[in-house]
């Protein structure tokens, strides 16, 4: 009976190790030529596997890619849970939960990452692979910046969880864009304000949102 349970783990771990491999060898190479310039047979050989096994784990050359930048962001990830951990917890409420996302997003530092991403997801002269990739690879966070939220309250339902991390994820996206289009990506300190002027502008806009102010809030 052993051995019949420790099989199926063995093969697991395996699978693990070759997809790790592959993704491993993709970050080399993408910073070693500075874009996603290399093949599949390339890739196989950096990751001391067969093209067979790369096709195993992975559809294509571009999921490769962006997985490797998802894996990326997820660093990210992982600094934005220790910043919601040291962020006080609220009273649960939808706008305390929003204040402790966006407090989180403030105190991340992400026109690196974003920068990293540019260059990885931009083949030349597309710049519409670049800003659709950029998107796809915060869609891929979204999920699992919910769960990490949705544990920290029971006030309000997974759903709504879901819809306000989602919000400001593709909101963040939109700021990547445009941060890059004005900046081009430097890293400088005044990269790093335009930075700051467009998260603050995406935090208010959802804030506020686009209903219609009631006359007597403002008496």
């Amino acid at each position: 009976m052993t051995s019949r349970r420790t099989a199926p783990d063995r093969r697991g771990d395996l699978k693990a190790r070759y997809r790790q491999a592959i993704l491993d060898a993709a970050d080399a190479l993408i910073r070693e030529r500075g874009k996603p310039q290399f093949s599949v047979d390339e890739l196989a050989e950096r990751a001391d596997v067969s093209r067979r096994t790369v096709f195993n784990h992975f559809s294509s050359l571009d999921d490769v890619i962006m997985t490797t930048c998802t894996r990326v962001l997820s660093a990210t990830v992982v600094e934005f849970r220790a910043a919601t951990a040291s962020t006080p917890v609220g009273d649960g409420s939808r706008v305390s939960v929003f204040d402790e996302i966006t407090t989180a997003l403030r105190n991340i530092d992400l026109p690196p990452v974003v920068a990293y991403l540019s260059g990885v997801l931009a083949a030349e002269g597309e710049t519409g692979r670049s800003r659709h990739g950029i998107g796809d690879v915060f869609t891929r966070t979204t999920e699992q910046l919910s769960t990490e939220i949705a544990e920290r309250t029971s006030a309000i339902d997974e759903f709504e969880v879901a819809i306000l991390v989602s919000s400001l994820m593709n909101g963040i996206a939109v700021v990547c864009v445009h941060w890059l289009a004005r900046t081009g990506g430097a890293l400088d300190a005044s990269s790093r304000t335009v930075w700051n002027e467009l998260l603050d502008r995406l935090i208010v806009t959802i804030r506020i949102g686009y209903a219609t102010p009631d006359p007597q809030e403002s008496n």
